[in-house]
């Protein structure tokens, strides 16, 4: 059966041939850093979403030279460096600059020279890497041909964010272009709550067509697909003990160790992640916003502010950080040899005085005439 475009992970999709191929070019990093074969991969969750992400944006023929792709919440995701190894500009977009409990996948060194948080060789200039909020995207409208979004929708706080960054996404979308959302789904749990914690949202299919698809104006051109198989429920794992034993791998049979953990559960929810793939028909109509979504947008600015103030401010300080005090040795020492300099000058001065003697002038003036004459002569 064909692999959708929107649908849920399932175990069985690391086998599917429509989507090993990419699976392996994801894994392409990992594979470096562990010293394994290229296509031996691990079924991982996070690869799995930038696969997924990577073959829409394969089948819209956009993943290739000539087109502009934008990364929300970018980070260093594999994605990032794949499209732009296939020639197509990237514009990877992430807090970058902010402190936020992601900060280490969004270093901030991404906005000096990308390249270097990728073990492949990138084509100079294909990533361009901005700091932005999701909600607030500072990107031109109809500019990309595709856009991206993994990991990132399920840590906005809240769906008035959700919505805010659906629709950022839809209007810096060229019309007929594909947006790849990845997040995390509910598939089962307290219905009462929208997630745990305040950081982690989770969706079903409803918050989905109304936050996401609803929302932005896109269309879901395929129905998503619910369908998991039994050998995908019987890997789950807590959310705590799976994040402890990923974070500390050192080889890869530490990851095949770790893996798959596809579905979590965590405070009676059970989730896991969905793919949806998305395509903007046409120009979209305007909205007016709702007092949540301008609470948010006025959040977003806040902290934009603060990321500004706190950027000036270092600046400030690095500059007089870089002034030699005046107790200083070095300091000190370049002051003797000023004096020095200015005492030697002062002396050549008087050892010279005597050429401006009044009484000296006729002989002055002779020196002259005679040493015109010996230049004219020869």
């Amino acid at each position: 059966m064909p692999l959708s475009p929107s649908k849920l992970i399932d175990r069985d999709d690391f086998a599917s041939p429509a989507l090993r191929p990419l699976l392996a070019e994801i894994n392409e990093q990992d594979a470096l850093r562990f010293g394994a074969p290229r296509g031996d991969v691990v079924p991982d969750a996070r690869q799995w979403q930038w696969a997924m992400a990577l073959r829409a944006l394969d089948d819209a023929g956009v993943a290739r030279e000539g087109h502009w792709i934008a990364g929300i919440g970018a980070g260093t995701d594999a994605t990032t460096f794949a499209l732009a190894r296939r020639g197509a500009h990237v514009v990877a977009v992430d807090r970058y600059l902010a402190r936020t409990p992601w900060s280490a996948g969004a270093p901030a060194g991404m906005l000096v020279d990308p390249a270097r948080h990728c073990l492949l060789d990138v084509p100079r200039g294909h990533v361009i890497a901005v700091h932005s909020n999701a909600v607030r995207l500072n990107l031109p409208p109809s500019a990309f041909d595709g856009v991206f979004c993994c990991g990132t929708l399920e840590h906005l706080g809240s769906f008035d964010a959700v919505v805010l960054a659906m629709r950022e996404i839809a209007r810096i979308l060229k019309p007929g272009g594909v947006a790849v959302i990845a997040t995390e789904m509910r598939v089962d749990g307290p219905a009462d709550l929208e997630g745990f914690h305040d950081d982690v949202l989770l969706l079903t299919p409803a918050l989905i067509q109304r936050h996401v698809v609803e929302a932005s104006g896109l269309v879901l051109r395929t129905p998503l697909d619910l369908r998991q198989s039994d050998a995908t429920f019987e890997s789950r794992s807590g959310v705590s003990d799976f994040i402890e034993r990923a974070s500390t791998l050192q080889c890869l049979d530490e990851k095949r160790a770790a893996s798959p953990g596809l579905v979590l559960y965590h405070e009676g929810f059970l989730f896991c992640p969905v793919v949806l793939t998305l395509h903007k028909d046409g120009e979209l109509a305007a909205r007016p916003e709702t007092s949540g979504e301008r609470d948010v947008l006025a959040r977003a600015a806040a902290d934009d502010t603060t990321v500004l103030r706190e950027l000036e401010a270092n600046q400030r300080e690095a500059r007089k950080s870089e002034r030699v005090p005046e107790s200083h040795l070095l300091f000190g020492e370049v002051e003797r040899l000023r004096d020095e300099i200015a005492m030697l000058h002062e002396m050549y001065d008087r050892s010279n005085a005597w050429k401006s003697w009044r009484v000296l002038r006729p002989a002055r003036y002779v020196y002259r005439r005679v040493k015109r004459w010996r230049g004219t002569a020869r």
